[in-house]
């Protein structure tokens, strides 16, 4: 964070974040993953948010291997689904993906300054 405020200023509300910095944030899965309804085939994608005051969505591309800025589009978009927000219990000065996994699912977290944009994947079977 370097003292900066980062939601709704560095990550403006409304506009499509790379979810990371520089390249944009890889994501590759060997097995079909269903997120919030949305199937996502095995394959490698680059994933993207857009967050808003109240409300995120995680944005699956199929475009793979570009630079974070600018996101290529919405023809590149393999899904969109929505996460859940919540606010984390402290500050957190470094901008952090973690997946936490139970059982054939698992949560994926975004977290930063005190925000963190969650969402399940689960093993389509």
């Amino acid at each position: 964070m370097r003292g900066r405020k980062i939601f709704g200023d560095l990550v403006p509300y409304g506009e499509v974040w790379r979810a990371g910095a520089d390249d944009a944030t890889a994501f590759t899965t060997n097995v079909e993953l269903v997120a919030s309804g949305k199937t996502i085939p095995a394959g490698r994608y680059s994933i993207f948010a857009l967050p808003t005051a109240s409300k995120w969505t995680l944005i699956v591309s199929k475009q793979i291997g570009e630079w974070g800025i600018p996101y290529p589009g919405e023809r590149y978009d393999l899904a969109r689904a929505d996460m859940k927000v919540s606010k984390l219990p402290s500050r957190l000065e470094n901008f952090t993906i973690s997946f936490d996994a139970t059982g054939t699912a698992c949560t994926m977290k975004l977290d930063w300054e005190t925000t963190r944009a969650s969402i399940e994947f689960a093993e389509q079977k």
